[in-house]
């Protein structure tokens, strides 16, 4: 673990502590009570095929590298799971499965209580295991218990469980207690008995947590996701050993970043203006070599003009041998800046990529980000994997605040929040909405608020709202946005414990700005009017409030729902991941995507002369 990991989970572990050590308001950071991401498919029907008694063969390998928040079908029976890529501490490769306290849809479990009970579940679809003992079968796997989020207690547990075809019964084989593992640690288990080696079998892995009951008795409605679990490259093949361990694999680990120092996403006219000082002179690229031998990468990076459909950027970042067993983090250099003739937004495809030896797993070679330009700021990753707020006596008007900085003299219309949902809607108060001016690194005066919205969880992926002010803020410079609570509820706000915004994020309790301790950037997303250049305009920019696309994720059949400032004629064109155009549609308010295969595809919306009204992300599951 590393020390800026480990001080990260050490002040989580303070802050868990907080409610029960001191009295009065404070920070609190709490898990999650819900799963936004996964919550638009609750009422979808799940396709033939997702559940099927189809017979697997040997082997059967799956490291979560696929691009969907759900086991994959081909191998799984249930999807109680969440397949993601920001829970864990040290993820030998993209992708992990992590068990927690949230089913399917996203929700707290009905049967969620302060004692254990059954959560997740991961169940291998039937496979044909009739082989003999001496066949030496072996499963693997890699755990890790707790990663960045909570971590399970002593009497919380991940079981496994092997199915014997002719019993038609499951049987317990292995199980751990809830106890920090300080990154992924390795089990091989053999499959001896006669009852298992059948054709038929199947293997489940089921998660155990259990509510902690300080939070629900002290913290009234607010009980949270917890005691997560987290497996990757799960292995069944013959021919094994206890002694094979070694993943033959060098990949990409972590998620790809934005290469602009500060943001994920900024205004475009902001950007041109600053290009020279915000972009970064390196595109940082995170891989590990999980193999006991030198292993030679190289690395390559395209860059892609989505809305022109140009590669503006193309070429190999280097070749270099890695040595067993090593975690890198290589700073390409750039010697790029982003351009395009773009009026007021842009929007462009990163991929980064490792070329290695032919017998090395691919799926886990190649990963994408899109760097957004439209009309606001973000220093979130736009994941919640925790929920932040002030809560407690003497926390009513209490305030919370984010910096910004303005690099052209501009408005601020409005602002987006995530917050997450609360149990029975306790979080749903009243609140301000604020812009202070900079005073030495802290917010200063106030120069703008409106009164009277409500903290209510978004219905897009990943939970933001808007919420405009009455009049735009004008600002220039360093600047703040943030909130005032107007009672001493918990308001529950989204917060990336992947993003560090240390010396950004302050709070005021009793008259004085303090900074914030929380591990993590609270997810608040200052929105501009554009007032730095005369072509600019609401009219003009490409401004996702115009469009939403619901549910998302989707299973390919959508409802398109427009603003009234949204035009009456328009096309939808659908880009793949590889930023191809796979799709155009003319106008409909119930688009059907069933034909794309699954993973994630961006969809912008423009006019028939081609100028783009919104762009937005759809993912398409199975």
């Amino acid at each position: 673990m590393t020390l800026l990991m480990r001080k990260r989970w050490l002040i989580y572990i303070l802050l868990i502590l907080l409610p029960a050590t001191r009295a009065g308001s404070q920070e609190i950071v709490t898990g999650l009570l819900f799963n936004r991401q996964l919550a638009d498919v609750k009422n979808q029907p799940q396709l033939k095929g997702a559940k099927g008694n189809d017979t697997l063969l040997l082997p059967f390998t799956d490291d979560f590298s696929d691009d969907s928040l759900f086991p994959s079908p081909d191998r799984w029976t249930d999807r109680q799971v969440f397949i993601n890529n920001t829970y864990s501490i040290k993820q030998p490769s993209l992708g992990i499965a992590t068990f927690d306290c949230l089913d399917e849809n996203g929700k707290l479990y009905e049967n969620a209580s302060y004692s254990v009970f059954a959560a997740d579940r991961l169940t291998s679809k039937p496979i044909d295991l009739a082989y003999l003992p001496g066949d030496s079968i072996y499963l693997s796997l890699l755990y890790e218990a707790g990663g960045i989020a909570d971590m399970p207690e002593s009497d919380d547990s991940l079981t496994l469980n092997f199915w014997a075809p002719d019993e038609e019964m499951w049987h317990s084989v292995w199980r751990v207690r809830g106890d920090s593992t300080h990154g992924f640690r390795t089990v091989m288990i053999p499959i001896k008995e006669g009852r298992y080696l059948k054709k038929g079998f199947r293997f489940m892995f089921a998660g155990y947590a259990s509510l902690s009951r300080d939070w629900i008795e002290n913290q009234p409605g607010r009980p949270f996701n917890g005691d997560q679990w987290n497996l990757d490259h799960i292995m069944l093949d013959k021919g094994r050993s206890r002694n094979d361990t070694v993943l033959h694999d060098v990949a990409l680990t972590l998620p790809q970043r934005s290469l602009i120092k500060d943001y994920e996403a900024m205004p475009w006219l902001h950007f041109r203006q600053a290009f020279l000082s915000v972009m970064s002179p390196a595109a940082v690229i995170n891989y590990r070599n999980n193999d006991t031998i030198v292993r030679n990468v190289t690395r390559h990076i395209s860059i892609k003009d989505i809305l022109k459909n140009v590669v503006v950027r193309d070429f190999d970042a280097g070749a270099t041998n890695v040595s067993p067993l090593t975690d890198i983090r290589y700073d390409a250099p750039l010697l790029y800046t982003y351009n395009s003739s773009s009026a007021d937004s842009a929007l462009f495809l990163l991929t980064v990529s490792l070329i290695t030896d032919d017998f090395d797993p691919k799926a886990d070679d190649t990963i994408k980000y899109f760097q957004r330009f439209t009309d606001y700021f973000a220093v979130d990753d736009g994941t919640a994997e925790a929920g932040y707020g002030i809560n407690g006596q003497g926390s009513r008007n209490a305030m919370v605040a984010l910096q910004f900085r303005s690099f052209i003299a501009d408005s601020v219309k409005a602002l987006k929040i995530c917050f997450n949902d609360a149990y029975d809607n306790a979080n749903q108060r009243s609140f301000d909405i604020m812009v202070w001016a900079d005073d030495n690194g802290k917010p200063g005066v106030l120069l703008g608020t409106t009164e009277g919205p409500v903290a209510v969880p978004g219905t897009d992926l990943n939970g933001f709202v808007t919420y405009h002010f009455d009049k735009p803020v004008s600002v220039n410079g360093p600047f703040w946005v943030g909130w005032k609570q107007l009672s001493e509820t918990f308001l529950n706000a989204g917060l990336d414990l992947n993003t560090s915004s240390a010396g950004s994020h302050y709070f005021m309790l009793s008259g004085t700005w303090e900074p914030s301790q929380a591990p993590g950037t609270v997810m608040l997303r200052p929105v501009m009017k554009g007032e730095g250049s005369s072509t600019s305009s609401d009219e003009n920019a490409l401004l996702n409030d115009l469009f939403r696309i619901y549910p998302n994720p989707s299973r390919g059949q959508v409802t398109l729902m427009a603003s009234d400032k949204a035009p009456d004629d328009f096309i939808i064109e659908v880009l793949s991941a590889t930023g191809a155009s796979v799709m155009s549609i003319d106008r409909t308010d119930q688009p059907d995507f069933s034909s794309l295969s699954a993973g994630t595809y961006i969809i912008i919306i423009k006019t028939r002369e081609g100028k783009p009204l919104s762009v937005m992300r759809l993912i398409r599951i199975k």
